[in-house]
């Protein structure tokens, strides 16, 4: 209810003021079009939320598999090469635009313990007391990545919220 007030006709006038009363009120099919419009729009922000969050979700997986494919088959042969090294950092990458700088330490790390590795094995070729020691470290230290990189992913790759949850 909106309240008019209005002055008698003569500005000094110690007549008193003149009120009207007027209501104004919004159609109740304009309120229910308007309700309307706003829950649509909620829903299209969920959804357009919910697509950036799943093609986020898929590059980090694609990184995440390329790179546990790299390290299941350096733990299979123990032998990495120019061509293992070139797959790894392939799939590496991109990780710096989707994963944090914990991720990308450690990522870097496995690289060097893939290179250790490479040299360890050139080592043993030439007979160096120290190669197998070093191989044998490097391999254990690969293999931890089956406990760390789970932790240190985990968080990334989560989708956090319930797809297709709708809440009023």
């Amino acid at each position: 209810m909106v309240l008019l007030a209005q002055s008698s006709p003569g500005c000094r006038s110690t007549r008193p003021l003149q009120i009207k009363k007027a209501t104004v009120m919004l159609g109740s099919s304009q309120a229910e079009a308007a309700r309307l419009q706003a829950e649509v729009a909620k829903q299209n922000w969920q959804t357009e939320n919910e697509r950036v969050v799943l093609e986020l979700f898929d590059c980090r997986i694609a990184i995440f598999e390329a790179i546990r494919h790299v390290v299941a088959k350096t733990m299979s042969s123990g032998q990495p090469d120019d061509g293992t090294l070139y797959e790894y950092a392939e799939a590496i990458e991109k990780a710096p635009f989707y994963f944090g700088p914990d991720v990308n330490e450690y990522l870097e790390r496995i690289r060097i313990v893939i290179i250790d590795l490479m040299d360890s094995n050139s080592a043993i070729k030439l007979h160096d007391p120290a190669g197998p020691k070093l191989h044998y470290d490097r391999m254990n230290e690969l293999n931890e990545y089956y406990r760390t990189a789970p932790k240190l992913f985990g968080p990334y790759i989560q989708a956090h919220q319930k797809v297709g949850s709708w809440q009023s």
